[in-house]
């Protein structure tokens, strides 16, 4: 029961990100091609700037709101207090960021002429609006996953953000208003979803169940995630910078067009992560006697899972490469196999950190991901001046390693998994042969025998991580 929700609504989150990102994918080039490089580059530079924003503003409360709202503890009351509190602060918290950006756009102004922006205050006014209104949406969204209804998710998920892209093209391509007008028209969209939006997770909102010993709670649960999300942020765009200044842009290319493809790795990571989220809370509340079992078992079905898609990706990277891109970006091939086992291990992570969760410690997710940037930074500086975008491959996958491994540490010491780590270590065997595989066989063109030599490995790999799978345990829960 629990793997088959865990597997529908993983498919149901899967495919608002999969359409609304093929709606970006086709839209976002027309829509850089019709605003020039300058107004292109701008907006990029807004999306940067207040996306960081929106990380303090959100102050951490939809992961509060997810851990105590299937607590063990929790009432029907309880979980109304929970969610209008939430609510509640994230309206006073986004609506103080704005204010706060409000006063701050007529100094930014002389500096944004003087750079040669072409945008205008609107712009920024807007651009805070789209900040504050996606950061609620969101949050309704992480309710809605809550209530177990992927398919208002999917509802939601798709009209706010398929709807914006399409009026933002409108606004820039058939009116010519620019990156205002793109801003804009993205920010009345997300207002008149908003009561929709509200209406449907109505059932827990009151007013009168405004707690204020919940809203403190939950922000002292949240706040360092702040500090997490600003290391991940950093984290996030870190390669990018050292390989621009210690190498050269056309690696910064390179490694991006990598990173584009692994993806598809990174989007099913997070499908089964926005399903999971609410669900693990729940299962601990509803087998108490048997939930750190479960836990165990989902992690060896995750590495499973992840090592098919990874390591599928990873194995063909250069034929993917090949087929698909100009020759000239061939050298990503390398970079997209490492990537891929990277974003594996980091989609670990959403089970090997639930006893940090579970245990309240959030402080530690913050000092692990400064850690993990800290290494991430070294490694890159020792590897990016000889391998260029394959050593800031590298840099990622070592991170996430060191990551991982202190997320299942803390784990076990503070609320240990039963874990089945001889299957675990196996599955991690068999990982680390298609990996070998993969950075030795990394193809620059199309061969038929070596296709057919990794197909083979890939089937017997994946047949025998099928076999270490306990399967009946997985139908009996």
């Amino acid at each position: 029961m629990v793997f088959n929700r865990l597997s529908k609504d993983s498919a149901a989150y899967g495919g608002a990100d999969f359409l609304t990102k093929a709606l970006s994918f086709f839209i976002f080039p027309v829509i850089a091609t019709a605003l020039s490089p300058e107004a292109f580059g701008s907006l990029e530079m807004i999306f940067t700037v207040t996306g960081l924003l929106g990380l303090i503003m959100n102050c951490g409360l939809n992961n509060s709101v997810q851990r105590f709202y299937w607590d063990k503890d929790t009432t029907a009351e309880h979980q109304r207090s929970i969610v209008t509190s939430g609510l509640v602060a994230q309206i006073l918290f986004g609506c103080t960021a704005v204010l706060v950006g409000l006063v701050f756009i007529p100094f930014s102004l002389p500096f944004i002429e003087k750079w040669g922006w072409p945008v205008t205050g609107v712009a920024l006014v807007a651009a805070l609006l789209v900040m504050a209104l996606s950061q609620w949406v969101q949050y309704i969204l992480d309710v809605i996953r809550l209530h177990f209804s992927p398919w208002r998710f999917f509802l939601l998920a798709l009209t706010s953000r398929a709807i914006s892209l399409v009026f933002g093209l409108i606004a820039v391509v058939a009116l010519a208003l620019g990156v205002d007008g793109l801003l804009s028209a993205q920010a009345l969209v997300l207002l008149l979803v908003m009561p929709w939006a509200i209406w449907l997770i109505r059932k827990d909102l009151r007013l009168a169940s405004f707690d204020r010993t919940w809203f403190r709670e939950l922000v002292h649960f949240g706040y360092p995630f702040i500090f997490a999300g600003l290391a991940y942020w950093i984290f996030g765009s870190m390669d990018r910078w050292m390989l621009a200044s210690m190498t050269s842009i056309e690696e910064v290319g390179i490694y991006s067009v990598a990173f584009r493809f692994a993806s598809v790795v990174l989007f099913v990571a997070a499908a089964f992560g926005q399903a999971w989220s609410p669900v693990a809370i729940k299962i601990r509340t509803d087998h108490p006697e048997k939930y750190r079992q479960i836990y165990g078992q989902v992690l060896l079905l995750l590495v499973f899972v992840m090592l098919t898609v990874g390591g599928g990706v990873a194995l063909f990277a250069g034929e993917i490469v090949y087929l698909i891109m100009p020759r000239e970006y061939l050298p990503s091939a390398l970079p997209l196999a490492i990537l891929s086992f990277g974003i594996l291990l980091q989609a670990t992570q959403q089970v090997t950190a639930v006893g940090i969760s579970l245990e309240r410690k959030t402080y530690l997710f913050a000092r692990l991901a400064w850690i993990t940037a800290l290494v991430n930074l070294v490694a890159n500086w020792l590897l990016i001046p000889n391998f260029g975008a394959a050593g800031a491959a590298w840099a990622t996958l070592i991170a996430y390693v060191v990551l991982t491994i202190n997320y299942m540490l803390y784990t076990q010491r503070l609320h240990p998994l039963v874990v089945q780590w001889r299957r675990l270590g196996i599955l991690i065997a068999l990982g680390i042969i298609v990996a070998s595989v993969s950075f030795t066989m990394c193809a620059d063109n199309f061969e038929w025998s070596t296709v057919l030599t990794k197909l083979t490995i890939a089937v017997v790999c994946v047949a025998l991580g099928w076999r270490l799978l306990p399967i009946n345990s997985f139908k009996s829960i």
